[in-house]
């Protein structure tokens, strides 16, 4: 890992100075491929984006600059962008950190900042506040986190946020924190904000491996544990639709709050798996296995079993999110085939995060005693 010093050179020898040069080339996760623009604006935006060399960043990045906008990025300069691709430029980047080093940012405009970045509602109201009056408009990736409980009916942008009972100043933890910074976004652009409140993202780049997990597992074949009902809902998002729909916010000057949940239309567990199982020449079978039953046996939802939380109640839809408001903005999302074959291939040529382990989910092993011990209840 770099340190801020080894950017500050390398940055220098290959752009000029820091603050006025340029990349020439553009990162990526190591092995994804970019993708050309979907569509061709109507013009040119300066685009400031906050963060930048993380899974989402270099996916919008790549986006941006392909459009033909004009991108500068603001990073901490802690991961080094891998450079490449001599036909992407003009990408100027800004050292800083969000918590106490905004100084690059001072003095300068921007059309548009998109902020994947901020955390806690005391980075974003001090960016905020710094931008308001020299950027039109403000674009915040939020979380489906920020919402107080899967309940509501519908659940829709304008469901309960935070922590029930509990003052909004003293919300904790990552959903209620962003639904704080939501606020301070809406504070100082009152008629420039836009946020999106995606689930697990997923796509070529993701180092969780939440969802990659499952690709991996599947297109393995034989008997798959399925996890709880076949109609329990489920819910992911592209990073490519994700940072398409972003760059359209920019472009058309969208405003408002957004669901981005993929697919289109409702999906349960049994289409997901049968989904998956149609990617692979693997013979596949599936077995469900009971929430409780998986409780029982240390697989629990949201954390070994990473990309599903068991529904609760007897509404069959809890825990889906309504996206119709971003469908209706122009969203669109590509086929879940598709997303799990890209990301399996760039993480079969990758290793992923490394020496080809992946970082959720469970052994075969543990799998195999379970499906055993399910089948003895």
């Amino acid at each position: 890992m770099p340190t801020r010093r080894d950017f500050l050179k390398r940055t220098a020898l290959l752009g000029g100075a820091l603050g006025a040069g340029v990349i020439p080339g553009l990162w990526s996760p190591d092995g994804v491929r970019a993708e050309p623009p979907t569509r061709k604006p109507s013009r040119s935006l300066r685009i400031l984006v906050l963060g930048g060399t993380g899974f989402i960043g270099p996916h919008l990045v790549h986006r941006i600059v392909s459009a033909g906008h004009e991108c500068s990025i603001f990073t901490r300069g802690r991961s080094e962008p891998d450079l490449h691709e001599d036909s992407f430029r003009n990408v100027e980047a800004l050292v800083g950190d969000r918590n106490d080093d905004l100084s690059a940012l001072e003095g300068r405009e921007w059309d548009v900042v998109i902020d994947n970045s901020g955390y806690t509602p005391e980075q974003v109201e001090a960016t905020a506040q710094l931008l308001a009056g020299s950027v039109g408009q403000y674009l915040f990736t939020s979380t489906r986190g920020v919402y107080a409980d899967f309940t509501h009916s519908p659940m829709d942008e304008d469901a309960p946020l935070g922590i029930r009972g509990v003052p909004e100043e003293e919300w904790d933890g990552y959903g209620p924190l962003k639904a704080r910074a939501e606020r301070k976004v809406e504070a100082a652009f009152p008629q420039g904000t836009g946020i999106v409140r995606p689930p697990i993202i997923t796509g070529p780049g993701d180092r969780t491996d939440r969802f990659t997990f499952w690709y991996h597992r599947v297109d393995e074949g034989g008997e798959v544990l399925a996890p709880g009902a076949p109609d329990d809902p489920i819910q992911y998002v592209d990073v490519r639709d994700l940072v398409d729909f972003v760059v359209r916010m920019a472009e058309e000057g969208i405003t408002g709050i957004y669901n981005v949940e993929a697919p289109a239309s409702p999906l349960t567990t049994a289409g997901f798996l049968h989904g998956l199982r149609a990617t692979t020449g693997n013979p596949v079978s599936f077995t469900w296995v009971d929430w409780d039953f998986l409780e029982a046996h240390e697989l629990r939802g949201g954390q070994e079993i990473a990309a599903w939380r068991p529904p609760t109640g007897d509404n069959l839809n809890y825990g889906r999110i309504d996206n119709s408001r971003a469908i209706e903005a122009g969203m669109t999302f590509r086929p879940l085939a598709v997303t799990a074959m890209d990301t399996l291939d760039w993480w079969k040529e990758t290793g992923g995060a490394g020496e080809g382990q992946l970082r959720s989910g469970y052994s075969r092993e543990k799998e195999a005693e379970v499906l055993a011990a399910w089948r003895r209840r």
